[in-house]
């Protein structure tokens, strides 16, 4: 058979990429070469000999020693033709009853172990950073918005809680995925299993994987786990990019809710006064990219037949590449809460401007002059569009005016019914804005937080 051409050798190899997965390879044939001396084919001496072989393939690689060459096409035949150079013919056993198909299947979970572990224990990070920055903004306020437009107001605490729990889900679907990885399918083979008594059970256990693949061509042939990755992070990546696209509207002058360091932020080339949002809006647009990510990995698989096919090899490209890119969003996102500011002053003018407590003045009236809500809602919606029209606020809005529009409430309990604090500890109900509901859940979100931080080991 004729050596493959140039176009050929460019075109296949992988090692340019997939050399990231040295440790897991390294690692699964150090427990494979072990299964093979407890069957018999290598011999105590032999097996000594491939796992130092290992070893010193490991320390070259990690000291940039390593020579990788695309004619070795990837990182399998890297360390197996090493292997044979260090130690021999001997080297050339550590294949016996595994392949390529069944090996770079697992090496691929074990790097999805690794990594997803990685994340999680970033996005525990995150969280402790919400979480603080909930309870330091307790009796801070905010706009909340529906429709981009100013609705209620709510404690600055209630939205940083409300990113928290998004986050929060996701570092759950983190580890789910780590949960589907945790697979063996060394043992498959190409794709019908081997012609050796494999020893499944022993290399599951030395891998630490809670179970093994039930069937050797689904095991070599379905990208599964790294669906499932992409189920995990994709959602986090929306998250992302939903929280920075606030920080960008909010730290503009039109709004001017929030600060950011100047650590965090850039200048203009041309005008000096701008502090521009640079790490929000390139978290943003990171999570386009992870989003495309996915859906290559779907356009490759959804044409491939039973089992392996040579598109496989591509699955990695989109894996790693976003695998480093969620690194860098959550740490650009911790930083950015860790260092983010509550302009107070201007958030209770824009209250009081986008006539923020306007439900609460009519859930007054009902609840205490016992009119009707559709009738406290025209006499509202009309004092409102007078405020408008006489550049006022409501707590501006003098008692005959209010009158003369069919609110007839003393000052004090006017003020009382517009007030915005009044206005949060009104919604207690669990889950709500008011400052005890508020307390109670950043006592459950603590709870959580630990919990999952104790299964994980973090501390």
């Amino acid at each position: 058979m004729e050596t493959p051409g140039d176009v050929m050798l460019e075109i296949g190899e992988s090692i340019s990429y997939d050399k990231k997965l040295y440790k897991q390879d390294l690692r699964a044939s150090q427990v494979h070469a072990k299964m093979l001396a407890r069957i018999g084919v290598l011999s105590r001496e032999e097996l000594n000999s491939i796992l130092k072989g290992l070893g010193n393939i490991q320390k070259e690689i990690e000291s940039n020693q390593f020579v990788f060459s695309k004619k070795k096409e990837d990182i399998h035949m890297h360390v197996e033709s090493r292997l044979i150079e260090l130690i021999g013919d001997t080297g050339k056993k550590l294949h016996t009853g595994r392949s390529r198909n069944d090996q770079v299947a697992q090496d691929v979970r074990l790097y999805l172990l690794d990594s997803l572990k990685e994340l999680a224990k970033n996005q525990i990070k995150l969280l402790n950073e919400l979480l603080e920055k909930a309870k330091t903004s307790i009796d801070s306020f905010l706009p909340g918005y529906t429709h981009l437009q100013i609705a209620q107001p709510i404690r600055a605490s209630h939205y940083f809680l409300a990113h928290f729990w998004a986050f929060y889900r996701d570092l759950e679907e983190m580890l789910r995925a780590r949960d589907k990885c945790s697979e063996l399918v060394l043992g498959s083979g190409a794709l019908a299993g081997v012609n050796f008594k494999s020893d499944r059970a022993f290399m599951a256990k030395e891998l630490g994987l809670k179970r093994i693949s039930e069937n050797s061509i689904d095991a070599v042939s379905q990208r599964d786990h790294i669906l499932a990755f992409f189920h995990a992070v994709v959602p986090f990546c929306l998250h992302a990019s939903r929280i920075s696209e606030e920080i960008i509207l909010y730290t503009s002058t039109e709004f001017s809710y929030f600060k950011l360091p100047d650590s965090l932020t850039t200048g203009s080339s041309i005008m000096p006064q701008k502090k521009n949002p640079d790490i929000a809006e390139i978290i943003r647009g990171k999570s386009g990219r992870v989003l495309g990510a996915e859906l290559h990995l779907k356009v490759m698989l959804k044409g491939t037949p039973l089992a392996y096919n040579r598109d496989f090899q591509e699955d990695k490209i989109p894996l790693f590449e976003t695998k480093d890119q969620i690194v860098l969003v959550q740490s650009g996102l911790v930083s950015m809460v860790n260092g983010l500011k509550i302009e107070e002053s201007q958030v209770m003018k824009n209250l009081e401007k986008g006539f923020a407590t306007a439900t609460d003045l009519a859930d007054y009236l009902v609840a205490n002059q016992k009119i009707p809500f559709r009738v406290a809602h025209e006499a509202v919606g009309r004092l409102v569009k007078h405020a408008v029209s006489t550049g006022k606020t409501l707590a501006q809005m003098e008692e005959k005016e209010r009158m003369a529009l069919g609110i007839s409430l003393p000052q004090k309990s006017y003020l009382t019914a517009i007030s915005l604090q009044n206005s949060c500890d009104k919604k207690d109900v669990f889950g709500g804005t008011a400052r005890k509901r508020q307390l109670e859940q950043i006592r459950l979100a603590t709870k959580r937080l630990k919990s999952i931080s104790k299964t994980m080991g973090v501390s």
